[in-house]
């Protein structure tokens, strides 16, 4: 199984997708084995038979729609005058709109997509720092990762066989310990920044208002999912569906401005992001499979438990494994091939499964936003029509911040589990 490993990283080294190389990996170990190819095949069908999966796809096009059919830019126009009297405005507002749009679509690079085309228009007429307003809503953008309906909680509890809403509602609080300090670096940038920085309107109630109401609708969607999920009315795949059903409805029959051109748009785009993660979710699945049968979480979980005796050090080591991926691997990937290996290893350990799946995913999402990859920093790059460097160099001190709330919700448990526990979804 060595050969295979070494094929596997010889490849990803070339720089060969990671769906080829999971799959020619598998192949490879078919062929040697004498295997019957038809078991590949079957594989693949086995990793994608989740009724749970079908709400990724519905999440991604509900995202889409939300962008298309008005919903995102009432969100922003109500954070816009709900703080857009403060010293760096824009930058408050694209963290309020960003964690606002994490609670609907659950997909990182939506929500900075969505953001930055929505603000980058005016960034740029009050004379801010463009680079560092794409970095900051780049960061924003990741707790989508985190706050449900996220979809890498979906794939986390999918691929561990553990409860949606247990995961949801664990990803709330880490989600939210992230925004305190994006405001205070965002305020710090700002009164540093100059005049152009200072509010240039004054609060305006009757504004706050209007604007309230026309997000209504907009906000509804969150309300809808997270609720019917909690209340036990449909599950997080329902959900999903219900999601797109709603956001179809909001945008062309109450916003009317989900056209046919946009919704064929919305529906090509989603079908194009649902293939590229689906075939990977197989590939990996089969991969995986093999991996198990070869014996390698065993081995890896007797090396853990002969050399690493603490869980501090397992957690420690954990997150630094998880971040140095991060800067080379996308999360998906991460997700699908580390997570069933090292789960059994934290539950060896004493773990809960909620909480580790959490930290897990949290590392993913501050993958996200660091070099060399950085795939959230390079979409709010490419928005932006900045070059990736000039932004990267920015993310410095949001990605310190949330590695400190990382080590904060990695070694106080509580933080992700008090309220999956208040709901009963956990003893």
């Amino acid at each position: 199984m060595s050969l295979f490993g070494s094929l596997a990283l010889v490849l990803l080294a070339g720089g060969v997708p990671i769906f080829f190389v999971l799959g020619l990996t598998a192949l490879a170990v078919v062929i040697m084995a004498d295997l019957p190819l038809v078991l590949l095949a079957h594989r693949f069908y086995s990793g994608l038979n989740s009724f749970t999966l079908m709400a990724i796809p519905f999440f991604i096009l509900a995202g889409l729609l939300m962008d298309a059919g008005g919903l995102s830019r009432r969100i922003v126009d109500f954070s816009m005058a709900l703080i857009g009297w403060v010293t760096g405005s824009l930058l408050m507002v694209a963290i309020v709109a960003a964690t606002a749009l994490a609670a609907m679509s659950g997909s990182g690079s939506a929500d900075t997509a969505a953001v930055s085309a929505v603000l980058q228009p005016e960034l740029r007429k009050r004379g801010y720092n463009v680079d560092f307003a794409a970095a900051l809503i780049s960061v924003a953008g990741t707790l989508a990762q985190i706050i449900p309906p996220s979809l890498m909680l979906v794939l986390i509890g999918v691929i561990n066989n553990q409860s949606i809403g247990a995961l949801f509602l664990a990803g709330i609080l880490p989600g939210l310990l992230v925004l305190p300090g994006l405001f205070f670096i965002a305020y710090r940038h700002a009164i540093k920044g100059g005049p152009q920085y200072r509010a240039s309107e004054a609060f305006d109630l009757g504004r706050l208002g209007r604007t309230f109401v026309a997000a209504t609708p907009a906000f509804g969607l969150a309300v809808i999912i997270m609720g019917g999920i909690l209340g036990g009315i449909f599950t997080p795949t329902e959900a999903s569906g219900v999601a797109v059903g709603y956001a179809l409805f909001v945008g062309a029959f109450i916003y009317r401005e989900l056209t046919w051109k946009r919704l064929h748009k919305a529906f090509v785009q989603a079908s194009a992001f649902t293939a590229g993660i689906l075939i990977l979710v197989a590939a990996a699945s089969t991969f995986n499979w093999l991996i198990a049968n070869a014996g390698v979480p065993e081995q890896v979980e007797q090396w853990f438990a002969t050399n690493i005796t603490n869980v501090f050090a397992f957690l420690l080591i954990v997150n630094l494994l998880l971040m140095g991926l991060g800067m080379v691997m996308e999360s998906l990937a991460i997700i699908l091939l580390l997570s069933p290996i090292l789960l059994p290893i934290a539950l060896s350990y004493g773990l809960h499964p909620v909480h580790f799946s959490v930290v897990v995913v949290f590392n993913c999402a501050i993958g996200m936003v660091t070099p060399p990859l950085g795939g959230a920093v390079f979409v709010a790059a490419t928005i932006a029509q900045r070059p990736f460097l000039s932004v990267v160099r920015h993310v410095f001190k949001p990605w310190v911040w949330m590695t400190i709330v990382l080590l904060i919700i990695t070694f106080i448990p509580e933080i992700t589990l008090i309220l999956p526990r208040m709901a009963g979804y956990i003893d």
